[in-house]
């Protein structure tokens, strides 16, 4: 699969106030995923642990319709899980660009759901992009990417590409990364400073409705 790197590292000018998005993501990203992958009059969806302030930064691009996901609604059968939620469902084959974010794990089931329903959604052409880190946090190498484009690829969906989301600042050839204070010590069993986010883009020809 062909690689991509964006650089989207957090500036303080373009977060206007807002607090910061769950770890592993930037407002640069959600907005350079909203643009690559969708155009005007198109319909974006998204959904993870922070779904409502990703929805409000997907929804600065502008001439995009966006619907905010809660990520506990989600059922086998693609419906509402539990009553009251804030968040609506996107009809079967109404979604041009679903935005996820499998943070910090990606929380896939024996019978492949979310994936299974989420592909329902997608419009013919449509795209998932999934934000996913390896390793997820301090500790042991996890391979949260193959799990995911499994899931994926079972539900239906074709790999598109991987794009490494860079969320340091870049000054010549080193990435900046923030250290932390003094007091502050890493465990023994760290792998390493996060420095970028994995999406893993995904796309349907035939669309949910098919």
């Amino acid at each position: 699969m062909p690689l991509g790197i964006w650089l989207c590292a957090p500036e303080p000018a373009d977060e206007h106030g807002l607090p910061p998005l769950i770890e592993g993501l930037t407002r640069g990203l959600v907005t350079q995923a909203v643009t690559a992958f969708t155009a005007r009059g198109n319909t974006v969806a998204v959904t993870g642990p922070d779904a409502a302030r990703m929805t409000a930064v997907a929804d600065s691009v502008g001439d995009r319709r966006v619907l905010c996901v809660d990520p506990e609604t989600v059922t086998a059968d693609g419906v509402r899980g539990r009553p009251g939620g804030g968040a609506g469902t996107p009809e079967p084959g109404s979604v041009d660009l679903l935005l996820v974010a499998e943070l910090p794990v990606p929380r896939i089931a024996t019978d492949g759901q979310p994936y299974t329903t989420w592909a329902r959604w997608l419009a013919p052409g449509g795209v998932l992009a999934v934000a996913t880190r390896n390793p997820a946090g301090q500790g042991r190498f996890a391979d949260h990417t193959g799990a995911v484009v499994t899931a994926a690829t079972n539900a239906g969906l074709s790999y598109l590409q991987h794009i490494i989301a860079v969320l340091a600042h870049v000054h010549g050839e080193r990435l900046l990364i923030p250290t932390p204070p003094a007091p502050v010590t890493l465990p023994a069993d760290t792998v390493h400073t996060h420095a970028h986010t994995d999406l893993l883009v995904f796309h349907t020809d035939l669309g949910g409705a098919a």
